[in-house]
């Protein structure tokens, strides 16, 4: 993991005219091409692809007063450019953050806006983790929806995010914070095995119970598949008392599955994950074997993981598929590739290779373009309105309170298209 360091160095809160014409075109724009039930036709495929060095923000909503809350974000330093600065010799970025509160999922009722200017001296291709946070106002306990845009003055390029702020008296996961030491986790993944968890003020009770279970989650099934039913109906293997003291508790050693909620008030499970500190990179060899069922037969798959040589046996598989030793090796590379990278963008309550979008993402690649707003997202292959293209749609559920899952629109019409896009791999081609 890239090494972290503190937050920007000049930090000041900015409402500039120029700001406000710039929503006055978001609203007209993302009015335009967004409902309750559809979403923007912004692209947001760059999300999901490393080689792309654009801004790729990491959002964290916490509702710390009744007036209130706050935004916390993070950037990765190899995603800016730094420039010289004038008169001086360091180099310097130069980003402006903007938001806006709407009232309405169709964005046209203004709650709050607000912004920041960001400066942070560095050099470029490092690749450094920024955190900061700003406040907004948010006085209902309600729903509402926060457009954030970043730009980068010194690439001339702007991204623009939504997200669904939920401050309904619902004890969901925007009213716990995740720390690592002093700095914010944004999902619900710890990354050590000392975790802090800080609890909003604005719930009263400091009495909960921990849930842990050892349970290891099943891989997704293909996109023509029924999807698997009841999964998250989660049998603990222990369970405890804990409190919150001064708002915060401190948990040691967290299981693979976690889950914690009031004693007496609670409507939802709030969540914890972990998956070890070598995530999501892959380390054991049954954790190279498992995920090439995606591409594999019923009995190569059964042969492998009964393999007294698990290693010469995978090396088999990919030769057998590669055809030579070269493209074999390339063939490895890419699969394992997609593999570590659906782990760092798709994991919820089990790894992210093991996802809905994280299946799709292996096998397809990076999509053409991806539409999305708060809670769906629209991958598309291929061209708009060719024939020959396929889609897939993911959606948030409400129900699992866990922030960063997403299930697929399964149809069986996906089926053909599916095992054409798996035969690829296996007659050793890289899409």
């Amino acid at each position: 993991m890239p090494k972290r360091i503190n937050p920007f160095q000049a930090i000041y809160l900015m409402k500039a005219n120029s700001f406000y014409l710039f929503v006055s075109a978001a609203v007209l724009f993302l009015s335009s091409c967004i409902t309750s039930n559809e979403v923007t036709k912004y692209d947001y495929s760059y999300l999901y692809d490393e080689e792309q060095a654009i801004i790729s923000p990491k959002y964290k909503i916490f509702h710390h007063s009744q007036d209130s809350s706050t935004l916390f974000y993070e950037l990765n330093s190899g995603d800016i450019l730094y420039e010289r600065v004038w008169g001086d010799s360091a180099k310097a970025a130069n980003i402006r953050m903007k938001y806006t509160l709407f009232a309405d999922r169709d964005l046209t009722i203004i709650l709050d806006s607000g912004g920041q200017n960001l400066a942070n001296y560095g050099a470029n291709g490092q690749q450094k983790l920024l955190q900061n946070a700003v406040r907004f106002k948010f006085d209902r306990r309600e729903l509402a929806w926060l457009t954030i845009r970043f730009r980068d003055e010194n690439k001339d390029f702007n991204v623009i995010n939504i997200l669904e702020a939920d401050k309904r008296e619902n004890t969901n996961n925007q009213y716990f914070n995740y720390l690592n030491g002093e700095q914010v986790l944004f999902d619900q993944r710890s990354v050590t095995n000392r975790l802090s968890i800080e609890k909003s003020s604005l719930i009263e009770a400091d009495e909960f119970i921990m849930e842990t279970s050892n349970k290891v989650f099943n891989m997704t099934p293909p996109p023509f598949a029924r999807p698997m039913d009841h999964e998250l109906r989660v049998v603990a293997d222990d369970r405890y008392s804990f409190s919150f003291i001064n708002d915060f508790f401190q948990q040691e050693n967290p299981a693979p599955y976690n889950r914690f909620f009031s004693t007496i008030d609670s409507v939802l499970y709030n969540h914890i994950f972990y998956f070890g500190t070598q995530f999501p990179k892959l380390n054991q060899i049954t954790e190279f074997i498992d995920p090439i069922r995606y591409i594999s037969t019923s009995t190569e798959y059964k042969n492998l993981k009964a393999a007294v040589n698990p290693k010469k046996g995978l090396d088999a598989f990919w030769l057998k598929l590669g055809k030579n030793e070269a493209n074999s090796k390339e063939l490895l590379k890419e699969y394992y590739h997609r593999i570590e990278i659906a782990n760092k963008f798709f994991t919820s309550y089990k790894e992210g290779w093991k996802t809905d979008r994280g299946i799709i993402y292996i096998i397809y690649g990076i999509p053409n373009s991806i539409r999305k707003n708060a809670g769906n997202e629209v991958w598309l292959y291929g061209e708009e309105n060719n024939v020959l293209s396929v889609q897939f749609r993911f959606y948030q559920t409400e129900r699992s309170n866990i922030s960063n899952h997403y299930e697929m629109v399964r149809n069986s019409d996906y089926k053909n298209n599916w095992y054409r896009q798996v035969d690829f791999w296996r007659q050793g081609k890289i899409d």
